[in-house]
């Protein structure tokens, strides 16, 4: 390869990474995934009949909804987290401040 292409590709692949699109990507279909996921429980549950809607319909939906957003929520999380560090310094600055009082008796 040579070096022009090979400066093109490395260009491209900074360009893919500083727009996270894979991630954005990934994140996104995660998301429509738990919207047909809820609209299918909601659709399963509100079509039995009335008499069967127990306690433990109930509780299997409620377990789906919290397991999906549950999940929903660890991918965002992952997501948001390993972002760019936008800081051109590279370092963290931390100022102390204290002050010290004496009591005298």
């Amino acid at each position: 390869m040579n070096p022009t292409t090979k400066q093109a590709v490395l260009h491209w692949a900074e360009s893919i990474d500083s727009l996270r699109v894979i991630p954005r990507l990934f994140l996104t279909s995660c998301f429509a995934w738990t919207v047909w996921v809820s609209y299918v429980c909601l659709e399963w549950y509100f079509h039995l009949p009335h008499t069967e809607r127990s306690l433990e319909a109930s509780g299997f939906a409620s377990v789906v909804f919290l397991t999906v957003f549950g999940f929903l929520k660890l991918v965002y999380q992952t997501y948001s987290d390993t972002g760019r560090n936008w800081d051109a310094s590279g370092s963290t600055r931390t100022t102390l401040v204290s002050s010290t009082t004496e009591v005298k008796p």
